[in-house]
């Protein structure tokens, strides 16, 4: 799929989506403190209601030549107006190795679909934590995998099943 981010943000007020990314994010931040991507867009929400997201992020870790035996991953998970979601988390790649096997990296794609409440102009946005200090552990979207967030409105707000 093609476009600018803004010609791609809504369908009819019914589908909002980041557009095609280009991006390696590292996560530079301590054990399993959660940061926001920002190199991939917030999606505005642009009608209340209840709406099935879905999430895709590529990740890459690994861990250095010289080090000791050690770990690096990263996990994922949804914000909403700045607070994450609980149950959207997904680890996304997980390496660990002893001493001697270092100097590699690992990449993997993950993904997770859940369906949510929300009101119109709410933001989600991509936050991730890397797992463990002694190796890297970044988020990637490229041609070899795209890292992305959709939303498809399915509900209007207060819907109950039937």
């Amino acid at each position: 799929m093609t476009g600018t981010a803004a010609s791609l943000n809504r369908v009819d007020g019914a589908w909002a989506q980041t557009g095609t990314l280009a991006f390696t994010y590292s996560l530079d931040g301590a054990d399993r403190a959660w940061e926001v991507v920002t190199a991939v867009p917030a999606v505005t929400i642009p009608r209340a209601g209840v709406w099935e997201v879905n999430v895709q992020a590529r990740g890459a870790a690994g861990l250095p030549a010289a080090a000791t035996a050690g770990s690096a991953g990263v996990t994922i998970g949804l914000y909403k107006n700045g607070a994450l979601v609980p149950g959207t988390e997904a680890l996304v790649v997980f390496q660990s190795e002893a001493a001697g096997d270092q100097g590699e990296q690992v990449q993997a794609t993950a993904s997770r679909q859940f369906m949510h409440s929300f009101a119109a102009g709410d933001t989600v946005q991509l936050g991730a934590y890397r797992i463990g200090t002694t190796g890297a552990a970044s988020v990637i979207s490229n041609g070899d995998g795209r890292t992305y967030i959709t939303a498809h409105w399915v509900a209007p707000e207060g819907d109950t099943a039937a």
